[in-house]
């Protein structure tokens, strides 16, 4: 976990030197120190979602994005306790006997703002990590941005990280979950069973698979697994060959894939390119307007 006090130390004695140079560090000590806090908790929720399902890469967008596909509690402050006690004897079964226990706390887990985080870490960049693109009407090109602002943003996150107290992250889903084994490589895909009332897309979490799944309930209220794959028939044997869909995401025009069917040996290619579908559209109805008398 982050040690907070230590990185207000930091960027406190960048501030005091009082330069162009040191007030930029501090603003870049700034945005480090915040884009860690928010993937510290990410790396909590790895075995739940892949780096390729994130729609987008901003720390803020991180956060949201688990907090909708797995568990909101990844921003909330909680505190965490245990007991011991037992009630005549037995462990307590109920609400009200469960608060009639004595606890004792472990430790608490901080309210991540993530909105004030996102607006922090937007201010430093924007007055001290970017040079702004010149126009006709720009004047000198600095490398350093004006120091009061810079001052000024960066204690804002001074105070945002100073309102930070706990001492405690906790990650993983508190509900039932679903889960099963990728096709291709075995690794365990989870996800809790609240966030899979519509269909959703998942992808293999190991790093080295490019393997996507939908999962989707059937007639029986079941959840029903399905690889996503794009077909292609052999030219020598005509068997179905299967490509993982995410392999098509990062390829670029003109680029190939060469697939060997197991079947009969023929070396088949896929080239990217651009495909063209035409469908003809029925000319609409005229429409003639009487001018009124």
């Amino acid at each position: 976990m982050l040690d907070i006090p230590k990185r207000i130390t930091v960027i406190n004695s960048l501030l005091e030197q009082d330069t162009e140079q040191s007030l930029t560090y501090a603003a870049l000590e700034c945005r480090l120190t915040l884009e860690y806090l928010c993937y510290e908790r990410f790396k909590l929720y790895y075995s739940y979602l892949s780096e390729s399902d994130l729609k987008k890469w901003q720390p803020r967008h991180i956060i949201k994005q688990i907090s909708d596909d797995i568990d909101d509690n990844i921003y909330k402050e909680f505190t965490i306790s245990i007991s011991a006690e037992k009630i005549d004897g037995r462990l307590p079964k109920t609400k009200e006997d469960f608060e009639s226990v004595k606890y004792t706390p472990l430790g608490t887990q901080s309210e991540l703002k993530i909105n004030k985080l996102h607006q922090l870490w937007n201010g430093v960049s924007n007055v001290a990590l970017h040079i702004p693109v010149p126009s006709i009407s720009s004047g000198n090109l600095n490398i350093y941005g004006d120091k009061d602002n810079i001052r000024k943003k960066v204690n804002d996150v001074v105070s945002f990280l100073s309102g930070m107290k706990g001492n405690l992250l906790m990650g993983g889903s508190f509900s039932e979950e679903y889960g099963f084994s990728c096709f291709a490589c075995n690794t365990k895909i989870k996800r809790p069973v609240r966030k899979l009332q519509h269909e959703t897309v998942v992808s293999c979490i190991n790093p080295k698979c490019q393997e996507s799944y939908i999962i989707q309930k059937d007639g029986n209220d079941e959840f029903e697994v399905t690889r996503r794959v794009i077909k292609f028939s052999c030219a020598g044997c005509n068997e179905d060959l299967e490509i993982p869909t995410r392999i098509f995401r990062e390829l670029h025009f003109d680029q190939k894939i060469n697939i060997n069917c197991g079947k009969c040996n023929t070396l088949s290619e896929v080239i990217m390119r651009p495909m063209m579908k035409s469908t003809k559209i029925e000319s609409p109805p005229s429409i003639n307007f009487e001018p009124r008398q």
